[in-house]
């Protein structure tokens, strides 16, 4: 019964195409055992295989599970390393591009839910690769057992969710029609009824009731002397009655295969029971004529329908199959098995009182699979459901502590924070251990933190320091309050003083120094900080693990823009050798930042995008600095229905503003200014000021009062005006060599100083600093302006103009307009052309750069490492060059490429 489907599965194959070929190119379909999610598969790969396409496919079994990256390396046609690298995300990404190079590609893959958990979290990427590849994605899985990566994955905007449903009754009719040459009768019908139109449980039964003569063709309708007693009340039980046919060294045989848990070569199997392959010709051949296994390609033994194996497997009494799991242990080893495999298949032989296999699992998580997090993370999982079935005691007790541990750091390091808070909360129910307890309370608050969650985080602190913790814990649950409090930042900024100097201390006293604007010591303590972790040998979730983020920032104040990108490339490369995947958003924004200031606003754009992509898995909180930019940059450009939806957003998560910096409120004040509010703006100008300045963070003075003093004199503000140019001329300058031109630029503002306006705008150039000369130039122009100097004003408007121009600062050319119009100065055509909005000539340098070196054939990997960005911006580039050019993928854009060199 795998004739071509009609009806509702017809549709469905129809809907799969239409998607694959035009909407979201990643379908995942979800269905029930037997219900034909693998026949319409094969039938939309068949249509497009015709069509031209390149078609790959796996199917996961249950040793997949122990095979690390094992499913997605298998669909992208290359070698599974063992242990895994920590560059196994770049080369997935380097082979899909390769295997894309040559026209369109399908990928399909089969029972994701019995796949290794990387796998899983990989395809995500696979799916955002879909944008700018000719590469779709074709996906089933049963709705239980659920996984997280799954659910996740379902949830993104750009998949499309297939639910496929049993075929109706007239489509069971014709399925059935066909296969027998005659139409089911009232009595088939009836039966038939009873599978739910599931093809698979109506195919046992019919044979089944074949085999027993209960069918009849004759006067051409399909008839049965059966009633419902006769037939399989489910599908499972109609696949158990199939087994029951078999001869007893058949199903022998079959067992073995189920335990094995997947494909297998007669060899193997014969060596599973200790003897030669051709000993079991009988029952391999039985087995395959029966329809209950089959030859795959590469020539071994697999079940026809995964059904079977789920019977047979459920139905071997568990003392023969921890024999049986124990024999493929031994096979495994033999035959140079990777320890994951070889622990998955031990660990189910294991007794109820064996403590071995949890401690073989602790072992090869420490040494194999540091850069598989999430199949460190499973294999633990079962290490704790191993732990429980030990009899109650002392050693029992400090197993399931020691697990407890690892598997919440192995989540925590691999941003699963969610998943970390409740194996630490469960943990911290059970245990009695002092130094245990400290451990796990510390994971916890790690994702609290993380979270922003900082009320739930210092109540949980002051709870624990109310108690007896021990010096270390003490001082530990000190060090990390300290750090919540300059993340919240609702308190005045502290005095930079460190009380220790472990990374945990130095990190939040460095915050507060470069809070304060001492950046250029703040950069040398968050360095010492950097090096106190490395020399201590910390967990990457502990003792101030955002410390290696915080140097490129501060080096963008303390020592410009070159300093500061250099610093963020050489973080981001030693986060990606060392596996810190938590820690990409944060880099990615600090990227971000820099670009920011740079004129570099689509890299920055680029940068957020994926950094916040990222923050979907890594669960952070910390989002204000991204989102903030974002929407600053996009009110420059005139975005503004898009801001105040983005804004309305925000508010709505109710997020904090991350170290007290309002970077978001910043935004709103540049949209109400951009709309003509005035007084709206104003109001924002003084709030966030004060509020920030009251509190000692005199950073926002450098940061900020160029837009803020613009507002207030706008508004007539002269009184905040005044406050902003005194706050500003207490800043250090020496500290901030980077930033401080914007001194003089505040000053300028508040005298109206055309000279002094233009010094900061030179000064600003010369560091690199384009948003601060952006500014500078409008404000000599204006103050030109002011005091008549219409032929200068009209300069340096032609100077602003150019750098707007650059950067797409649509409403500052606007602006810049409406204020010289104050002072009866008009200006004609000035400045650059503006770059249009889709052609060859749209693309910014850096989406020229990645255009090109595609056209080279460089994978988005080695462009990454080419132009010291991360794979996933290069991603981002991309895509934003494709929708310019209209072009569909990267194949087109490198033979776009080709035609304008």
């Amino acid at each position: 019964m795998t004739s071509e489907p009609g009806g509702r599965h017809a549709s469905a194959v129809e809907e799969i195409l239409a998607e694959l070929q035009g909407g979201s190119r990643t379908v995942l379909v979800s269905g029930l055992p037997g219900i034909g999610k693998s026949t319409t598969v094969g039938m939309v790969a068949g249509r497009l295989a015709r069509s031209g396409s390149v078609v790959q496919r796996v199917e996961a079994d249950e040793m997949s599970r122990s095979r690390p990256f094992g499913l997605i390396s298998g669909l992208l046609g290359i070698e599974a390393v063992y242990p895994p690298r920590p560059d196994t995300a770049d080369r997935m990404v380097e082979a899909a591009e390769k295997l894309c190079a040559e026209g369109p590609v399908l990928l399909c893959a089969d029972d994701l839910h019995q796949a290794d958990s990387d796998s899983l979290d990989l395809l995500g990427w696979l799916s955002d690769m879909t944008r700018d590849l000719p590469l779709s994605l074709l996906l089933t899985r049963r709705p239980l057992p659920t996984r997280e990566s799954l659910t996740v994955l379902a949830a993104r905007p750009d998949v499309h969710v297939v639910e496929l449903a049993g075929l109706a009754p007239d489509e069971l009719d014709a399925l059935v029609a066909a296969r027998f040459g005659a139409a089911p009768g009232p009595s088939v019908q009836g039966l038939l009824a009873m599978t739910g139109g599931n093809p698979f449980h109506t195919r046992v039964m019919l044979d089944d009731l074949q085999r027993r003569g209960l069918l009849d063709t004759a006067g051409g309708m399909l008839t049965t002397t059966a009633d419902a007693t006769d037939a399989p009340e489910s599908v499972q039980a109609g696949a158990r009655t199939h087994l029951a046919l078999l001869d007893p060294a058949t199903r022998d045989l079959l067992q073995v295969l189920a335990v094995w848990g997947a494909p297998a070569f007669p060899e193997q199997l014969a060596a599973v029971t200790d003897s030669k392959p051709a000993a079991l010709l009988g029952a391999i051949q039985a087995a395959v004529s029966s329809g209950v296994a089959r030859w795959t390609d590469d020539e071994r033994l697999a079940f026809q329908h995964d059904l079977y194996r789920d019977v047979v497997y459920s139905d071997l009494d568990p003392p023969l199959r921890r024999m049986l799991h124990s024999a493929c242990a031994a096979e495994l080893q033999a035959v140079g098995g990777t320890p994951s495999q070889v622990l998955q298949q031990s660990g189910a032989a294991a007794a109820a009182d064996d403590a071995s296999e949890a401690e073989s699992a602790l072992a090869v998580v420490a040494t194999d699979l540091a850069h598989a997090p999430a199949q460190a993370a499973d294999v633990l999982a079962t290490a704790a459901r191993q732990a429980t079935a030990l009899p109650p005691g002392p050693e029992r007790t400090r197993l399931e502590d020691r697990i407890a541990v690892a598997r919440t750091g192995v989540l925590a390091a691999a941003g699963r924070m969610a998943e970390a808070l409740q194996v630490a909360s469960e943990g911290l129910d059970r245990t009695d251990d002092p130094a245990v307890r400290s451990e796990l309370v510390r994971l916890r608050l790690h994702h609290t933190v993380s979270a922003a969650d900082i009320p739930g985080a210092l109540a949980e602190i002051d709870r624990r320091l109310d108690g007896d913790p021990t010096p270390a814990a003490r001082d530990a649950l000190t060090q990390l309050r300290r750090w919540a409090v300059v993340l919240e930042g609702r308190e005045p900024v502290g005095d930079g003083v460190p009380t220790g100097r472990t990374g945990a201390a130095l990190l939040p006293a460095a915050l507060d120094l470069f809070l304060a604007a001492r950046s250029r010591q703040a950069l040398r303590m968050v360095e010492q900080a950097v090096q106190a972790r490395i020399d201590a040998g910390s967990p990457d979730w502990a003792d101030g693990p955002t410390s290696p983020v915080m140097p490129p920032w501060c080096a963008l104040h303390a020592d410009g823009v070159e300093a500061a990108r250099e610093r963020s490339v050489e973080a981001r490369r030693r986060a990606q050798e060392h596996g810190r995947g938590w820690q990409l958003p944060y880099h990615l924004f600090v990227a971000a930042t820099i670009d920011y200031v740079a004129g570099r606003w689509d890299d920055a754009l680029a940068s957020v995008d994926s950094g916040l992509e990222a923050t979907v898995v890594t669960g952070t909180g910390w989002l204000s600095r991204a989102v903030g930019l974002s929407l600053a940059i996009r009110t420059r450009r005139g975005e503004l229905d898009v801001v105040a939806a983005g804004l309305d957003r925000w508010k709505l998560r109710a997020l904090p503003e991350q170290y007290g910096l309002p970077v978001v409120g910043l935004a709103e004040m540049l949209l109400a200014e951009a709309r003509g509010d005035v007084a709206a703006a104003g109001d924002l100008a003084r709030r966030t000021w004060t509020g920030t300045l009251d509190t000692g963070r005199l950073l926002w003075a450098l940061y900020a009062g160029p837009d803020t003093a613009r507002v207030a004199a706008v508004a007539g503000d002269g009184d905040l005006l005044a406050r902003i140019a005194s706050d500003t001329a207490t800043v250090p300058l020496d500290e901030n060599t980077g930033f401080a031109p914007a001194a003089d630029l505040v000053r300028a503002v508040a005298e109206r100083d055309p000279d002094r306006a233009m010094a900061a705008a030179s000064a600003f150039s010369g560091r690199g600093h384009v948003l601060g000369e952006l500014g500078a130039w409008e404000e000599a122009a204006v103050a030109a302006a002011a005091r008549g100097d219409a032929d200068r004003a009209r300069s340096c408007a032609a100077r602003c103009t150019n750098v707007a121009g650059l950067v797409g600062a649509t409403t500052v050319e606007r602006r810049l307009t409406a204020r010289l119009r104050e002072h009866e100065v008009r200006l004609g055509v000035t400045g650059r052309r503006r770059r249009p909005s889709s052609g060859w000539d749209s693309l910014t340098p850096t989406e020229l750069q990645v255009a090109e070196l595609v056209g080279q054939g460089l994978t988005s990997p080695q462009i990454a490492t080419r132009l010291y960005i991360s794979p996933r911006t290069v991603q981002t580039h991309i895509s934003h060059s494709l929708r310019k050019l209209g072009l569909s993928s990267r194949v087109e854009l490198a033979t776009t490429v080709s035609r304008h060199r």
